[in-house]
């Protein structure tokens, strides 16, 4: 890990405030009205998003993703950059 993914790895993870979420043919939309952005995650990103509820850390995001799915290589990694992605569209902050 980066030493910025260091210091983000206990950080919560949340949606920002009006974020709205549709489920389109399987693609999850998010759209915050206020920056009139829409964005659009894969099922990864989507498993991802699912998990940033508030209540857990990122540190314990990546563990509930690598039980499921053990196989998966750099999970930290993919699961920090999506987070990242995620804040620079405006759609998640942290706390």
């Amino acid at each position: 890990m980066t030493p910025s993914h260091d210091i983000m790895i206990d950080l919560i993870p949340k949606p920002a405030d009006d974020i709205e979420m549709e489920v389109v043919e399987g693609e999850v939309l998010l759209y915050h009205p206020q920056n009139t952005r829409a964005t659009y995650l894969n099922s990864a990103a989507a498993v991802i998003w699912g998990l940033c509820d508030g209540t857990r850390s990122v540190r314990e995001m990546i563990h509930v993703i690598g039980e499921s799915y053990p196989e998966a290589n750099d999970l930290a990694e993919q699961v920090m950059v999506t987070l990242n992605q995620l804040q620079e569209n405006g759609v998640l902050v942290f706390r």
